[in-house]
């Protein structure tokens, strides 16, 4: 039995950067050894989503199927036990391994641009699914009881100092809910332009608003910021599917309900404008007289 294995040191640092960069991958743990066996129990490795390691559990045949296991883990995000029968391993003496495959799975930035009510409700529910916070409000009095929360990032920023400091959420997404139009307009513009002077994107945009409001907001920018017009376009205004409620944790879900369908290449339900399908379903009942 080998009795010098990878440190775990190694391991647990990589597994927190994982987490911290959003990179998915599988962490391996022998649980049971017995015989003779390369790895002792304990021994630890994680195989990246690109198929590459970190660590050993003893490389071989045994080595070999628990990498081959490790993207049906990611794909369904459920732990596996594995037997590894090591018999007929060259310079191995018939010994047997247990090893526990658990996923560790992607959390994707997420940018709000607002800590008012809806801010809030995001936030709170948002802390159930796989996602990292930046919280950016002008209102230190609303940011400050997010300072201490684990895992979110609260930056007191006005429009014209969003900055480009870590702020696009590449891969991820941005959902503007502040104080009124003006306001989310501002903070768009500014958002949209650090993306372009980076050369980088969030893979959703959304702006949390009525129809009317997402018009005039697009009516602004195409006249204020033509440069940004293309990516303008991107944006989903009204942000969210429609659930029929208006309760900021039910416009929460909505929101969240859609985003994690972009983030996953699964595109929600929408008609031939690129509108949520229940806001428009919902247009035209009324304009039916229905209900």
């Amino acid at each position: 039995m080998n009795a010098h294995p990878i440190h775990d040191t190694e391991i647990f640092a990589e597994l927190a950067a994982m987490v911290r960069e959003g990179r998915p991958g599988v962490l391996a743990t022998v649980i049971a050894a017995a015989h003779s066996t390369p790895r002792s129990t304990g021994s630890k490795m994680i195989v990246h989503a690109d198929g590459s390691v970190t660590g050993s559990i003893g490389g071989g045949k045994g080595e070999k199927l628990v990498m081959e296991k490790a993207p049906e883990v990611l794909a369904d995000g459920v732990c596996r036990r594995v037997d590894l029968d090591l018999a007929g391993e060259q310079g191995i003496c018939g010994g047997s391994m247990e090893v526990f495959l658990e996923p560790v799975l992607r959390e994707y930035p997420c940018l709000v641009i607002g800590a008012g009510h809806l801010g809030r409700a995001l936030l709170e529910l948002g802390r159930t699914l796989p996602l990292r916070f930046t919280l950016v409000d002008d209102r230190s009095e609303y940011l400050a009881p997010w300072e201490a929360e684990s895992g979110v990032r609260a930056l007191e920023r006005e429009p014209g100092a969003l900055g480009n400091d870590g702020i696009v959420p590449v891969g991820g997404a941005v959902i503007l809910a502040s104080r009124g139009h003006e306001l989310d307009s501002a903070y768009l513009e500014a958002y949209l332009k650090a993306e372009r002077d980076l050369g980088q994107r969030a893979a959703y945009v959304g702006v949390v608003g009525s129809r009317a409001k997402a018009r005039r907001i697009r009516r602004d920018l195409e006249s204020r910021a033509p440069a940004c017009a293309e990516r303008l376009a991107q944006v989903r205004m009204p942000v969210g599917l429609d659930l029929g409620d208006e309760a900021p944790a039910e416009i929460a879900l909505s929101i969240f309900a859609e985003i994690l369908a972009v983030l996953r290449g699964v595109e929600p339900l929408r008609d031939e404008t690129g509108e949520a399908l229940g806001y428009s379903l919902r247009a035209r009942r009324s304009s039916k007289g229905g209900k």
